[in-house]
């Protein structure tokens, strides 16, 4: 279903861009371009019009990896050694302006450890519109904090990413478990048999 910008919806919801960052990007696409980040940067031209809050939720374990988790932390403990997630800087190209909201996030969910739920909260939103990358990862792990905390969760299908395409798939498929309404930002092309 194509995501409604003029939706009765709109009014309380806000933007959440996750983990479209400089490091997520060299590992997963290299120097290649993305045709995600165009996608993307569509999307945030046409929120921004709407003039609801925009957000960018980004993993950073901070420069000396202060933030870092134990070994046991099976997602994240495995890129220390690669030098990665000293910061969350945004990859070249992402359509950020003066006075958009970051945040560094130590962890999967854009939610642990940072301030988002209380800034969305002020702000008045009970509805999230999010895309992120990957969708095994951020958007699997916030999805499900957010719906637990009684969001409105859309997800943006085409502008979520994940390297297993079948996981991918499965989770879009469920809506989560049923946590999430899907929707694209471009028609699909119809399959025929």
């Amino acid at each position: 279903m194509l995501i409604d910008f003029q939706g009765r919806y709109i009014e309380k919801a806000a933007l959440v861009v996750m983990h479209y960052q400089a490091d997520v990007f060299a590992i997963l696409f290299g120097e290649q371009p993305s045709p995600l980040l165009d996608r993307c940067n569509g999307l945030i031209r046409r929120w921004r019009a709407t003039g609801r809050p925009l957000l960018f939720p980004n993993f950073s374990l901070g420069e000396a990896y202060e933030h870092a988790p134990p070994p046991s932390n099976r997602q994240i403990s495995p890129y220390i050694s690669s030098g990665h997630f000293r910061t969350g800087r945004p990859v070249a190209g992402l359509a950020i302006e003066p006075g958009d909201l970051f945040y560094a996030c130590p962890r999967a969910s854009v939610f642990h450890g940072t301030s988002l739920d209380a800034d969305l909260r002020t702000r008045g939103v009970s509805t999230l519109v999010m895309a992120g990358i990957s969708t095994t990862g951020v958007v699997l792990s916030s999805v499900t904090w957010a719906s637990d905390a009684d969001y409105d969760v859309r997800l943006i299908e085409d502008c979520c990413y994940d390297p297993d395409q079948e996981a991918h798939d499965a989770l879009f498929r469920s809506g989560f478990g049923g946590r999430v309404q899907a929707h694209t930002l471009q028609e699909k092309p119809c399959l025929t048999m």
